[in-house]
């Protein structure tokens, strides 16, 4: 056991941590015997206290135990889980709470986003390498492959939400983006019929995975639909009458929410508008925003119930369009 303190952080978690990881990489094993406070206090030139309270926490979750004659000793495996996301939302902070409240307190998570940075992705993949019992990883792109996935064991990776490459060899619960919204749109149809036109405002560095651009150019043409793709950011002069609008951002749907009040459009009646990713605060705008959204605390108990369980999982979770007064 190696400990390497860090003047800026706690010694008492920088010890209780450095136990944790002995504890999961097997250097000390469910039943063993830990050093003694004194022994550790010695060795590491800590105070008695110190060593103490580092002991009382893993004690307090249930990681370590103590009985008169045997000291500290292991109860549980300590599990070690690299959590790798895009960005944080309040959406992904769904999927990420549900996961934590459904794992044991063994389970210790650590969380990192990539910011849809390919450099960001790789290295952090990288520097993860051998310090993780199990990897939940968000890809960098929906619908391209990353080789950096191949330097982590495969049996010990979950794929997470995008996923649309061939990956039979991982264990994954992705959400669909293609036919999926083609799906949506249908089930939404009796309502998108009371307009004239639909115009998907998908900006060209919008994050959205773009293979569903042609499935909305697809459902519109099957159901004769007079369309536009605008691939830039939304305008006033784009917002008119008869129309519904689907926003790839949701940046832009309180812009969108303006615009409309400023031109006396009201939604759901003059205009129509959908957006991805269902929030609490599309529940409150206005009459409530329809939303084509999968459901991420699902995703978080499927996600949880895989670190548990290291059972393999191969499965995409459903996406529905959530109508509400906008349309």
């Amino acid at each position: 056991m190696i400990l390497d303190l860090d003047q800026n952080r706690s010694k008492v978690q920088q010890l209780a941590d450095t136990i944790s990881s002995a504890i999961s990489t097997g250097e000390f094993k469910e039943g063993d015997a830990l050093p003694s406070i004194n022994k550790i206090s010695s060795n590491f030139d800590l105070s008695r206290d110190t060593v103490y309270k580092a002991f009382q926490k893993l004690k307090n979750k249930g990681i370590v135990e103590s009985a008169p004659t045997k000291g500290y000793f292991v109860t549980k495996t300590v599990n070690n889980i690299f959590v790798l996301l895009d960005v944080f939302s309040s959406f992904k902070d769904d999927f990420y709470k549900e996961l934590i409240s459904h794992l044991p307190i063994n389970y210790r998570i650590d969380l990192y986003f990539h910011q849809f940075n390919e450099k960001l992705f790789n290295n952090l993949i990288i520097d993860s390498l051998g310090r993780y019992d199990l990897y939940v990883v968000t890809n960098y792109i929906n619908d391209v492959y990353y080789d950096v996935l191949d330097r982590l064991d495969n049996s010990k990776v979950l794929i997470l939400d995008l996923g649309k490459f061939k990956k039979d060899k991982f264990s994954y619960v992705c959400q669909g983006f293609d036919n999926t919204l083609y799906d949506c749109l249908t089930s939404g149809l009796h309502l998108l019929r009371e307009y004239n036109e639909i115009r998907f405002i998908f900006p060209l560095e919008a994050e959205h995975p773009k293979s569903c651009i042609p499935f909305f150019m697809k459902f519109c043409e099957d159901n004769h639909f007079k369309h536009e793709l605008i691939r830039r950011k939304m305008k006033e002069s784009d917002i008119s009458k008869d129309i519904v609008y689907l926003l790839a951002n949701h940046s832009d749907v309180v812009e969108f929410v303006k615009i409309c009040r400023a031109k006396n459009l009201k939604l759901g009646e003059d205009v129509g508008l959908m957006t991805f990713n269902d929030t609490p605060m599309l529940e409150v705008i206005e009459n409530g925003i329809s939303a084509i959204s999968t459901d991420f605390k699902q995703m978080g108990k499927l996600a949880a119930e895989y670190i548990k369980t290291r059972q393999k999982i191969q499965t995409y979770v459903p996406t529905r369009l959530i109508i509400r007064g906008s349309l």
